[in-house]
């Protein structure tokens, strides 16, 4: 019985040998250039990895640096100064609001003790009639409203913001 001839081509020496098929580039090479083939790739291989084990150095070095703490530095500096304005401000307003409420306590108590001085007066000398009395009835009635509705005192908030506001910018590599 005659052998079949199973030897084809080598893709590198040319020669009819026994020969395999490299799955990842389809050609056929004999053992000898096989084993070569498979060197390169080994070597390729390490050159990648080389590569990989270099940017992988590089990207454990990218911890923040300077420029990014400053950057972190410059939005905390920025909080902190936005919040000092707006307790300044507040506090402000705070002192303005008890200074007015207290002069129109000061006002109300000046006209309740002056109307006291009148009802005393017209009592003691027993000297009043009709229009002292409506006088007297309508000036107790303003103090009871100004008492009770004190000074028109509201909050009016600009929508021009005196912080001044800030936002991240970046910059698409």
């Amino acid at each position: 019985m005659a052998m079949k001839n199973n030897k084809t081509l080598c893709i590198i020496c040319n020669k009819d040998k026994i020969t395999y098929l490299c799955e990842g580039c389809s050609k056929n090479f004999c053992l000898m250039d096989l084993t070569r083939h498979r060197q390169l790739l080994n070597e390729e291989l390490h050159h990648i990895i080389d590569d990989y084990n270099q940017f992988k150095e590089r990207f454990g070095e990218q911890k923040p640096n300077s420029h990014d703490i400053s950057l972190i530095d410059q939005i905390n500096q920025w909080e902190m100064d936005s919040i000092d304005k707006i307790k300044q401000r507040a506090k402000n307003c705070r002192e303005i609001v008890t200074e007015l409420l207290q002069t129109c306590i000061n006002d109300t108590e000046m006209k309740f003790n002056d109307l006291n001085e009148q009802l005393k007066q017209f009592q003691q000398e027993n000297e009043f009639n009709e229009i002292n009395l409506n006088y007297l009835r309508n000036e107790l009635m303003k103090i009871r409203q100004e008492l009770n509705n004190p000074s028109i005192i509201s909050i009016q908030q600009d929508s021009q913001s005196f912080i001044n506001e800030i936002s991240i910018i970046s910059l698409e590599k």
